[in-house]
């Protein structure tokens, strides 16, 4: 649900940022994809993903539905966070950084989006921070592969 919430989000803040500069269409996309990935790639990470999963792993783990204690956690954590580092570094780089920062990260939510569904089928694991990410990380991974294309048809901003 967090995804979710920080791509609405990077959606609002990148319209306003975007705005005032509306009539040069590329500069105005690129301040909008920036601010997406920005918010929802990279605050989303450090904030809603790293420092849950090291701070609060068991509170987490037990809400997701998995055992409490792994150091696994630790691990998703840490993922989160080397998200979280590539979403903000994003806005300083641009260009080929910010598309590959939205192509991986999409291919990770399509992974785990995947794992939420097999738990469901397979376990009948319907927890809170299991079940309603499913549809969270593949919007959110359909969002970032359109904005990535998108970008890829602009003509270069030198």
């Amino acid at each position: 649900m967090t995804e979710v919430i920080t791509l609405i989000a990077g959606i609002i803040v990148g319209v306003i940022w975007a705005w005032p500069i509306r009539k040069d269409k590329e500069h105005a996309f690129e301040r909008f994809y920036v601010s997406v990935v920005f918010i929802a790639i990279g605050l989303n990470g450090i904030f809603f993903g790293f420092i849950p999963h090291i701070f609060f792993a068991d509170y987490i783990a037990k809400n997701i539905g998995w055992p409490t204690g792994s150091p696994f956690q630790f691990e998703v954590g840490a993922h989160d966070g080397c998200w979280g580092i590539l979403g903000i570094l994003s806005a300083r780089y641009k260009r080929g950084f910010l598309q590959a920062s939205s192509i991986g990260y999409s291919a990770f939510l399509l992974i785990a989006g995947g794992n939420h569904l097999r738990e469901v089928v397979l376990k009948g694991n319907y927890a809170p921070y299991n079940f309603q990410y499913i549809a969270g990380d593949i919007l959110l991974a359909a969002v970032f592969l359109f904005l990535a294309w998108k970008y890829s048809k602009r003509p270069s901003l030198d």
